[in-house]
């Protein structure tokens, strides 16, 4: 079994439905039982959660009691007051020790746009510190201008929907600094084998998408891809290691 480090997973959030939220400790064992060492970590499913200080507590404080994970709080533009100024965000999140932030312009009311996320974008590119973007919050037209306002940032994109190959394809050869999880929803048959040959495995990433769904089908798409074993490991959890190792802390 190769080393594996899921950029794509949560626990605590509410949906319709469920009385109580994924406590980080199931989502712990979850990982430890599929061999998954660590797992970057955030407060969902993001539609239900719109108190981003009370998430990034909650957060920090699950993370700093659950081995293996690491913590992907949640930062906003701070042009109207209430929050501290987008680089104080950076550093409260490093200092807590973030491997990644999540942006969520929907359920935090903001507009995805450069004149209104540009300063984030900027405080977070100086860090060199990833950011993870659920396509339902943060689609690809939005990585791309993205990308193209902050090509120090590492844009990760995650639960991307099957079929969009003709899109991502040009969007990853056109901005070296974006990459794509291979979590759920990546179901595109012998996917893994596509980015691979079309856009290298270093632009690859491991994620299962817990605990919306289970992590076999994300496991098993790599142990069994017709890919070399060095891609393997990096896909695995390499190219995650060399994004922290880029890190300005």
């Amino acid at each position: 079994m190769i080393e594996l480090v899921d950029v794509q997973a949560g626990f605590g959030g509410s949906a319709p439905g469920v009385r109580q939220p994924v406590p980080a400790e199931w989502l712990q064992a979850q990982l430890q039982r599929h061999g998954i060492g660590q797992a970057l970590v955030r407060i969902a499913p993001e539609l239900q959660d719109f108190d981003l200080c009370r998430s990034n507590q909650r957060l920090y404080e699950a993370t700093a009691r659950a081995a293996g994970l690491l913590p992907c709080p949640v930062l906003a533009p701070a042009a109207c007051g209430d929050l501290p100024s987008e680089e104080e965000q950076v550093a409260e999140a490093l200092s807590h020790g973030a491997a990644a932030v999540v942006l969520r312009p929907g359920p935090d009311r903001w507009a995805p746009e450069p004149w209104v996320a540009g300063p984030l974008l900027r405080a977070l590119a100086a860090r060199r510190l990833p950011v993870l973007c659920p396509e339902p919050l943060v689609p690809a037209l939005t990585v791309a201008r993205w990308a193209a306002l902050a090509p120090e940032l590492p844009l990760v994109m995650a639960a991307v929907a099957y079929g969009q190959e003709r899109t991502l394809v040009p969007l990853l050869r056109e901005f070296p600094n974006t990459f794509l999880s291979i979590g759920n929803n990546f179901t595109a048959h012998r996917g893994i084998e596509f980015y691979v040959d079309r856009v290298g495995p270093e632009r690859l990433l491991f994620g299962t998408g817990l605990p919306d769904s289970e992590p076999g089908a994300a496991i098993g798409q790599l142990l069994f891809a017709e890919i070399r074993e060095a891609d393997r490991e990096r896909i695995g959890a390499g190219n995650f290691r060399r994004l922290q190792g880029g890190v300005c802390r």
